[in-house]
Parts: structure tokens; C-alpha cells; sequence
């Protein structure tokens, strides 16, 4: 197996000392395999921000800013990032450090030993968990990953959750449709339906101590639209979109 070599992707909207710190985990568990990293900001972010995401690019030179061209939605982030990177795999991470960061080298252990696709950060396995996680979403989540695991016959256990690496070849040959948080899901269903083998490890959720969370209660259901219009989607049919879509691009 090649190298891996990534490109992080962290969506940033107004954090600060969460970012700041995201990084420096980052850094603290990087074996070498961290080619580059993606700072995606929202437009709307604050200035104070702004200004934190222009020092890491001063102090790092493989820390970039790439400044969100279509708004709102951190669906358009990642869809703008994803055409930025230039690794062999993609991690996926938000920098509100709701992500924790150690999980990284995690999924990079599990690529090397399994040869897999992608790995996606699993909330409900043993060492995994939530912590400050609202209990009406924390019933409906449970509910959500049963049914669509049963619906996908995977064994995967999360698939809303956003936090993941992806090979590049994932991320190049799929035509991505999600604009706000259902690109989460949309990113470990597609490349299940389209047959690539996706891996799990553990991951524990920390609820946010720096601004406010974007996605609202409502929003959870484009969740559930998506997972089910990629599910009655005909992976072949899919396939050929996407091949005619990169062959006039």
C-alpha cells in the first residue's frame, strides 16, 4: 500500500481557541501523514477568526484558507474544499472540537491494516460515545442508525455522523448534492451504495464550548430524505453519472 498521505479538512465558522486547539492536536499525533490542511470559513465568520485562521496560514506552510464561496451550508464548504486537496485520502473535521482530533490517527490505522476505502467515526461502538448531547436528538439518532442499518444492510453503526476519512477517489468521483449538515450522511451512503468498503472505529462526541451549533432541530430530516433518495437510486444509473459528469468537467 502507498503512503497515506491527507488532506484535513476543517469547516471553521467563527471558533477561535477551538480551532486553535484542533490544530495542535492535530499536530500532536501526526506520524507524517498529514500532507495539508484545509481551513473552509464561512464568509460570515468573525473578524477575530479570520484573524486566527491567517496566523496558522503565516506560522504553517501546509495550512491553507479557503474562504466558502456558496452560502449558507457547510455542504458547500466541504464541496468547495473537497476540489482543493491533493493527498491520497480526506479526513473530514469540524473546529468546534465536537470532532475529537486523536480519532484521526485511529482511521489511519485502520486504512493501513484493512486496506479500506474510507473509515467513518462511530459514536455507539465500545469506546465511543456522546457527552452533552441533547437527549431528544440522542433517542432519535439511536433510532435512525437501526432502521438505515437494517435499510443499507451495513454493519456501519453511524452513518449521520460527519466526522470520517475518505479516499480521494471518493471524493472525486462522486457528484455531491448535500448544502447543509445532511452531507453527512451523504458522504458514508454513497460510497456504501456505490460499493466501496467503508471501515468504523470509535469516537466520542463533546458538545461544543465555543459558539453555537448551525444545524437546528428541523434540519435533521433533510437526513433522512437523502439516505432515502441515495438508497432507491440505482447504483449502476448512479455510476454512470458520474462518469458522464466527470468526462464534461
Amino acid at each position: 500500500m502507498n503512503k497515506i498521505e491527507l488532506s484535513i479538512i476543517i469547516t471553521v465558522y467563527s471558533e477561535t481557541w477551538s480551532l486553535l486547539e484542533t490544530i495542535a492536536r492535530i499536530k500532536a499525533i501526526d506520524h507524517g501523514y498529514v500532507k495539508e490542511i484545509i481551513l473552509t470559513v464561512s464568509p460570515r465568520s468573525s473578524a477575530e477568526c479570520m484573524e486566527s485562521c491567517d496566523s496558522l496560514v503565516k506560522e504553517n506552510s501546509n495550512i491553507r484558507k479557503h474562504v466558502q464561496e456558496h452560502t449558507p451550508g457547510v455542504g458547500w464548504a466541504l464541496r468547495e474544499a473537497m476540489e482543493m486537496i491533493t493527498g491520497t485520502h480526506v479526513v473530514l473535521i469540524s473546529a468546534d472540537l465536537e470532532t475529537e482530533p486523536e480519532a484521526i490517527e485511529r482511521m489511519v490505522k485502520k486504512v493501513e491494516e484493512t486496506g479500506c476505502d474510507g473509515v467513518i467515526g462511530n459514536r455507539w461502538l465500545k469506546g465511543g460515545g456522546f457527552q452533552n448531547y441533547d437527549p431528544l436528538k440522542f433517542i432519535l439518532n439511536w433510532l435512525f442508525q437501526k432502521i438505515f442499518r437494517v435499510l443499507y444492510w451495513t454493519r456501519l453503526g453511524d452513518l449521520t455522523y460527519g466526522y470520517k476519512l475518505l479516499s480521494s477517489e471518493i471524493c472525486r468521483s462522486i457528484v455531491w448534492e448535500g448544502t447543509l449538515h445532511e452531507i453527512n450522511i451523504e458522504t458514508t451512503v454513497k460510497p456504501l451504495k456505490l460499493g466501496y468498503r467503508i471501515e468504523q472505529v470509535p469516537t466520542v462526541w463533546i458538545g461544543r464550548k465555543e459558539g453555537s451549533s448551525k444545524n437546528t432541530f428541523w434540519r435533521n430530516f433533510r437526513y433522512v430524505n437523502i439516505a432515502i433518495k441515495v438508497w432507491w437510486c440505482d447504483a449502476a444509473k448512479l455510476r454512470t453519472f458520474i462518469h458522464q459528469h466527470n468526462s464534461t468537467t
